[in-house]
């Protein structure tokens, strides 16, 4: 029925509608009998929060995050890395002298926060086998027992958006001589000889400081543009003038085998700590607000039960569009710290476990687009979602789905961007669901 009348009722798409009443416009009066009606409903109830899933895959991402910040709403974050490392080189000539070795790490130009501001990078060995707990991931709340002793610390400000630099952290030499005697005298001449040696590294950030976040490269493929290493400098002695300094790149064994451990502090917060990632943090009781943070999974929640009551317009009934908008809180973005072009969706379940990826009625991926009008008071920058699908599987369903929508940044488990949405009626700026709806 909803495509016989599809075109009679394109005109309808653009009408305006106030949150007041529902709006109803007759279509066909002249040439059917039957009472064919488009209303415009937006007056649904919406439920708000924040809920903070148990954990998220940082292993595999490619990315390696490092730094400590803090923020008014979400808290103090910190983001270690930690690396097995190995190479494919394991012979060196005789008359090769040790020089050094240190820990290269190239900027990929990701940053969050004040990259004017210092951070200090300490190197520590770890002491146990880079193995997952369980199955074959890591997670941000995933750690490894390393040494406290540390092997080499650099101070620094960074100069992320430079592809070409990079940060050089001095190691120990008592260990850069170990590992090129060892392969000199062959005690280490393959990747197992190495890893039962020397079982990787874990990068750990000054966590007292209120700086950045950064990400650096880091791939398993020896020689790859701006990849991040660690590196061992030694040199050949002879009587030419040529340059005769050599080095062996030990990079990560393989993507599986580097992950970023990130955590925040929630306790000073408006949000406060999470109990498991069931419990959710009513917007009414964090001044209207909601969060999104990538990296530690803090998520926005939106609930509108009141969709199942749409069936109760007509017996007979079809959903031509559905759309959700939502405000990002002015004030928490700028040029420095820009709004995200699309967001994901996900559908919750009543635990907060994600069931799937929102779609359109279509069965397309229908995402949280961002529209933002240039204005001097910044007053048109809203995100819209297209809930037609979403509407029409909670309207049409035989069961009381329970379901909500999960927002959360697209690369949430390689960055820690956030975003703070507002629901506030009084503001004018609340979580609003508008559909357009077709009874017959």
């Amino acid at each position: 029925m909803r495509l016989l009348f599809f075109g009679i009722l394109c005109a309808f798409c653009c009408m305006s509608c106030s949150s007041d009443e529902i709006k109803s416009y007759s279509v066909g009066s002249d040439f059917i009998e039957n009472d064919i009606q488009v209303r415009v409903i937006d007056t649904f109830s919406i439920k708000t929060g924040t809920f903070k899933l148990d954990s998220l895959v940082t292993s595999s991402t490619s990315r390696i995050l490092l730094g400590s910040l803090s923020d008014e709403n979400l808290g103090h974050l910190t983001a270690k890395s930690f690396l097995q490392l190995t190479t494919s080189t394991f012979s060196i000539d005789s008359d090769a002298v040790y020089d050094s070795i240190g820990m290269i790490l190239n900027y990929d130009t990701y940053y969050y926060g004040d990259t004017t501001k210092i951070q200090t990078y300490k190197l520590h060995r770890i002491i146990e086998t880079v193995k997952p707990e369980e199955g074959d991931d890591f997670y941000n709340t995933s750690t490894l027992d390393y040494d406290s002793a540390s092997l080499g610390e650099l101070t620094f400000t960074p100069r992320p958006n430079r592809t070409t630099d990079s940060l050089y952290i001095p190691m120990n030499n008592e260990l850069g001589e170990d590992i090129f005697n060892k392969i000199m005298d062959n005690d280490i001449n393959n990747s197992d000889d190495f890893l039962q040696y020397f079982k990787g590294i874990t990068i750990i950030p000054d966590t007292t400081l209120n700086s950045h976040i950064l990400g650096f490269n880091i791939s398993s493929t020896k020689g790859a543009d701006n990849n991040s290493s660690m590196r061992l400098y030694y040199t050949i002695h002879d009587d030419d003038d040529e340059d005769n300094s050599y080095y062996v790149d030990f990079v990560i064994s393989s993507i599986a085998k580097q992950f970023n451990a990130i955590d925040t502090d929630l306790s000073t917060t408006i949000v406060d700590e999470f109990e498991n990632g069931e419990e959710i943090k009513l917007s009414e009781d964090t001044n209207n607000l909601i969060f999104t943070q990538a990296g530690i999974g803090i998520s926005s929640r939106i609930e509108i039960p009141s969709i199942k009551k749409l069936s109760n317009i007509s017996d007979t009934g079809s959903v031509l569009s559905a759309e959700l908008t939502f405000t990002p809180l002015k004030g928490s973005y700028d040029e420095s710290k820009p709004l995200e072009e699309s967001l994901l969706v996900y559908i919750v379940d009543h635990k907060n476990r994600i069931i799937k990826e929102l779609t359109d009625i279509d069965g397309n991926v229908s995402s949280a687009i961002l529209n933002k009008n240039s204005d001097e008071f910044d007053e048109n920058t809203y995100y819209s979602i297209d809930l037609s699908g979403y509407v029409e599987e909670i309207l049409y369903s035989d069961y009381d789905l329970n379901y909500a929508l999960m927002i959360q940044f697209g690369d949430y488990n390689k960055t820690v961007n956030d975003l703070v949405i507002e629901n506030d009626k009084n503001a004018n700026n609340e979580v609003k669901l508008t559909v357009k709806y077709l009874n017959y």
